[in-house]
């Protein structure tokens, strides 16, 4: 293994498919105990990223430009650590193949945007500038660009070792975004319905207090002047409240192809290879990390 490298910047064209808080951030979370991180001033350590989703194949059905550039990005990166190519099982890529399972066993294609694409998790813990281009010019905002927007995202990738209880992987650290085109909004949150169910809610089944009125249809008025007449609670006539949905649970946005997408033998480094989608029709497979780089099929010629 050699020594840790500077790192290299691009800009990359995606779709942002997951983030909080774009323009404000987070508290980072300790990626074990996810316990809130204190820095050594006594401050909240604050996080900034999104997920950006690229595309494997353009409309001819060939590796993409933008997928071509990243995915080679990549793995020159990760080889500055390891020249040999053979990249150790856990070491962390920081992607993950949208048409793969995770560790749930679920098709991450089942999340908008995922199918079809490599999705990049981008995290910084320096705030994003924002741009968006207008009049001729890159204009600096810190508010109109939401997730499920399409954007180039400047980015640093940087590979770096193990470090104490870590293991070794690549940083894709984004410094700048400027919006390309407005997308359907994506809400990753769970929805109402998710929560509560469809149906509308049940009558409260408990005793109200004396002289409580008893709550009006939504889409009813009272006659103007004349107060609602207090009624007594009838428990026998009640329904059963809807058992509340538990929420959907959201995975981990760190990730590596499943094993189906590996080659059989280990090989000095070559051209990464692109990731394949899982037929819809095999059984789900955990996760599992890559043992050494992924080889690609041989990528259409690059521009002289």
């Amino acid at each position: 293994m050699t020594a840790e490298s500077n790192g290299n910047n691009l800009v990359i064209q995606g779709r942002i498919v997951w983030g909080t808080n774009l323009f404000e951030g987070k508290q980072k979370l300790d990626y074990n105990t996810s316990v809130p991180v204190i820095g050594t001033d006594g401050n909240p350590v604050m996080e900034y990223g999104f997920g950006l989703a690229v595309p494997k194949n353009d409309s001819n059905g060939q590796p993409s430009e933008n997928f071509s550039k990243i995915w080679n990005a990549l793995h020159q990166e990760a080889y500055t650590l390891y020249p040999s190519g053979q990249l150790p099982p856990d070491f962390a890529m920081k992607y993950k193949d949208g048409d793969a399972i995770d560790h749930n066993g679920k098709p991450f294609a089942d999340r908008e945007g995922y199918a079809g694409h490599i999705i990049l998790t981008c995290t910084t813990q320096i705030p994003i500038k924002w741009f968006i281009y207008e009049g001729g010019n890159n204009i600096l905002v810190n508010t109109g660009i939401k997730v499920g927007d399409y954007i180039d995202a400047q980015l640093n990738i940087k590979a770096h070792p193990a470090k104490g209880k870590g293991k070794a992987g690549l940083y894709l650290n984004p410094g700048s975004a400027r919006l390309v085109q407005s997308g359907p909004e994506i809400i990753n949150s769970p929805s109402g319905d998710q929560i509560f169910g469809a149906a509308a809610p049940a009558a409260y089944a408990g005793a109200l207090p004396a002289g409580n009125p008893t709550p009006m249809p939504m889409n009813s008025q009272a006659p103007m002047g004349a107060p609602a007449m207090p009624q007594a609670a009838q428990p026998a006539q009640q329904q059963a409240p809807v058992a509340p949905q538990a929420p959907a649970q959201v995975a981990p946005h760190y990730g590596v192809l499943p094993q189906a997408h590996q080659p059989a033998q280990q090989q000095a480094p070559v051209a990464p290879q692109m990731p394949q989608a899982q037929p819809v029709q095999q059984a789900p497979q955990a996760p599992v990390a890559p043992v050494g780089a992924p080889q690609m099929p041989p990528a259409p010629p690059m521009p002289q």
